[in-house]
């Protein structure tokens, strides 16, 4: 039988993967990187290409799993402004991944990831959670009610008994539409409210997912006990590094640079080389403790690993195969 590519159109994909799939998958993933040579990155872990001009960036990102196997290739491609800012999750966008046989060499798949970007981030947010945010946890804040705040919810709801959510949004209609249709879907109290201030006091734990360009959030907002995740850029003050008892990252500080927003923190003093607790994976592995003490104010930084994409995406190909799903291209 000949060779097939299986392309995977957003349509196909949206309903395949939920977010009890990519917790699990990304949960696997923090535990895989507790094996020595189990992945291999792409160096630079990106690699870019913007034109300013035309307000164009393209971005490429690949890994290779050893234990499933599988290689992929993540493809964005986005529009930007003369100052190089932009965000890629609009539907217009480009955005792919491609996958292979790392022992044949032979493409298997090209699946759009509109539909698993969104959970792939807020996944790991959830299972940092899991293993930081007090177990008590019942208030929780979203700043940004993109489908970031959206998946990040339903993943939060299936750890905890969330009983209170605050929404905001720089948008009025934008956040009651989210606090309407959260509100119904999950069943509970979602509140939209009207500043970043009033979604952070008194949660237990917050998202926080926008696109901004400028720092907002203060840590005198922060409550004992909060577990916050940044899931953006420049969204918090110098003073929520500072003064955090504990900060996670998911991306290996020795190995690789700081993104732009913590390398701005690090340039002003506000942390330094000690300040980083650890990486995520070491808590979900048993490296390193997670939470030490119900006061202990928590914060996680994700910048996204391409390996999770990558398992997402090739669970979703294994399933696409086994029910047919998808185009089949020939090879």
């Amino acid at each position: 039988m000949p060779h097939e590519v299986v392309f995977l159109s957003d349509h196909d994909v949206s309903d395949m993967v939920t977010m009890a799939d990519a917790m699990t998958a990304v949960e696997e993933d923090f535990n895989r990187q507790a094996v020595p040579g189990s992945m291999i990155y792409g160096v630079p872990l990106a690699y870019s290409t913007d034109d300013r001009k035309l307000g164009y960036r393209s971005r490429l990102k690949s890994a290779i799993i050893r234990d499933l196997p599988v290689a992929g290739v993540r493809v964005a491609g986005f529009k930007i402004d003369q100052n190089g800012v932009g965000t890629g999750g609009g539907r217009e966008a480009t955005r792919y991944i491609i996958l292979s046989d790392p022992e044949t060499s032979s493409p298997l798949a090209i699946i759009d990831e509109h539909s698993i970007f969104p959970k792939r981030t807020s996944a790991a947010v959830c299972v940092a959670a899991k293993y930081l945010a007090r177990p008590e946890s019942a208030a929780v804040g979203i700043v940004g009610v993109g489908n970031i705040g959206r998946t990040a919810l339903l993943g939060l709801q299936a750890i905890f008994t969330i009983r209170e959510v605050k929404a905001t949004s720089l948008r009025p209609p934008s956040r009651q539409k989210f606090a309407q249709d959260m509100s119904a879907r999950l069943g509970l109290s979602v509140r939209a409210v009207d500043s970043y201030e009033e979604a952070c006091r008194g949660a237990d734990i917050i998202v926080v997912g926008t696109s901004s360009q400028r720092p907002f959030l203060r840590h005198d907002w922060l409550g004992e006990g909060v577990f916050l995740a940044l899931v953006g850029e420049h969204e918090a003050m110098d003073d929520v590094y500072a003064k955090c008892d504990r900060f996670f990252v998911d991306y290996d500080p020795a190995t690789e640079k700081h993104p732009a927003h913590i390398q701005h923190v690090v340039e002003a003093g506000a942390i330094g080389p000690s300040s980083i607790a650890g990486q995520i994976w070491e808590v979900v592995a048993g490296r390193k403790p997670g939470r030490q003490n119900p006061q202990e104010k928590i914060l996680v930084a994700t910048v996204g690993l391409t390996t999770q994409d990558i398992s997402i995406a090739y669970r979703v190909y294994l399933r696409a195969k086994a029910e047919g799903r998808g185009l089949r291209l020939p090879f």
